[in-house]
């Protein structure tokens, strides 16, 4: 192990002395912010006719919501918007277009959002029901006992969630979260950017002496194979981890900037009434983004192995990308369990708010695991398979 640092720093060094390194993660830092800021940007139009700019409305919906903050979804605040929509003309075709829509009800537009979420109805089911907060949290549960049984969950899996529903208090306070809530919707765009970075930037380490016919002289070293391999594993999974990092960082600090810290301790299912259990927006977003981290990792010794394997760039490149691109149109039937499920553990598929907090659970040793449970240590395995593997044809070549 001799020599280990100098070659690790060489091997950083050769990553980031490279044009693709930086034209790639500019090109991502650019994308990132676009993806959270899109939300601000453009115009809101209803019927081909202009409302007003997407960020002039957000800037009245955050004045609303954060009036709004701190008070229970009660009996009382559901009659306040309940009166508050009846304001709207029965006739209208499109009631977020008429006038009254915008005076009265837009200012509890985000108690409505949440109302139909919450029961899975649409917004003409909604306006057409009496408020009742009784009925809103048993229209919750009725949701989550038909999310459950769609998703084809076995008896112990629904008792160990309904167990998990005890823990939930109610009613849901509601709380200004719109930083925190940019962070989970932006989730899936930011790791898809974040995994192909690593494949960009990472399809090269090994190939690269061959490509330049230096390869046998790096061998004939008095030190071996071994450090080297090393040297290039950690150099790889490092520039992974930081460019996941460095894309997080990115993203917290632009939509917390923009969009404010507000509601870190809101209960996550004011955005997504699906998930049993209590947690909060922020909390799900410290887990959502550590396991991007986790996932960056594993996809940095996948690319790093999957090059010494195919001795060529370009064409773990093209692998990487394929994977990446099939994910997003392959979808397996639920009804088939067990592969629907392993599918889902993809990092390329895995990295969504919905998957993270799926209801879908792994048994182990008389109990459960949630997803945020078991994938962390699914994706450590791996890694330390890979890297095993790996350095077992880096020894043969």
């Amino acid at each position: 192990m001799k020599n280990l640092k100098t070659l690790y720093q060489f091997e950083l060094k050769k990553i980031f002395g490279r044009k693709i390194t930086w034209i790639t993660v500019g090109i991502m830092l650019i994308l990132t912010a676009t993806t959270v800021c899109s939300q601000l940007l453009g115009t809101y139009y209803i019927d081909r006719e202009k409302v007003d700019s997407n960020y002039a409305i957000f800037q009245r919906s955050r004045t609303y919501e954060k009036a709004l903050s701190g008070r229970p979804v009660d009996q009382r605040l559901l009659e306040e918007m309940w009166d508050a929509y009846g304001k709207i003309p029965a006739a209208s075709e499109h009631y977020a277009g008429t006038k009254e829509y915008w005076t009265y009800a837009f200012p509890y537009s985000a108690i409505f959002g949440f109302v139909t979420n919450a029961c899975d109805m649409d917004a003409a089911e909604a306006l057409n029901r009496e408020p009742d907060e009784t009925e809103l949290y048993a229209g919750r549960q009725d949701m989550l006992e038909d999310l459950w049984n769609s998703a084809y969950l076995t008896e112990g899996e629904k008792e160990y969630w309904r167990q998990q529903e005890l823990s939930v208090e109610t009613p849901f306070v509601y709380a200004y979260k719109e930083g925190w809530w940019m962070l989970l919707d932006g989730l899936y765009t930011i790791g898809i950017m974040t995994l192909l970075t690593i494949a960009i930037c990472l399809s090269g380490v090994f190939p690269v002496e061959r490509a330049r016919k230096t390869d046998q002289l790096i061998f004939s070293s008095r030190y071996g194979k071994r450090t080297l391999y090393l040297a290039k594993i950690l150099a790889g999974i490092s520039f992974a981890a930081g460019i996941s990092l460095l894309y997080t960082a990115a993203a917290a600090i632009l939509a917390l900037a923009v969009y404010g810290c507000d509601g870190f301790g809101a209960a996550l299912q004011l955005i997504y009434p699906d998930y049993s259990g209590s947690i909060s927006v922020g909390q799900a977003v410290l887990i959502s983004y550590g396991l991007l981290l986790a996932a960056a990792v594993l996809a940095g010794a996948f690319v790093m192995v999957l090059s010494e394997i195919l001795k060529n760039a370009v064409g773990t490149l093209a692998v990487i990308s394929g994977v990446i691109i099939l994910s997003m149109f392959v979808n397996i039937p639920v009804h088939l369990r067990v592969l629907a499920q392993i599918w889902n553990y993809l990092p390329s598929v895995f990295l969504s708010l919905w998957n993270i907090f799926d209801c879908r659970l792994v048994p182990f040793a008389g109990t459960y695991l949630t997803n945020t449970q078991f994938v962390p240590v699914l994706y450590l395995g791996m890694v330390g398979l890979l890297l095993t593997a790996g350095f077992k044809i880096y020894q043969r070549y």
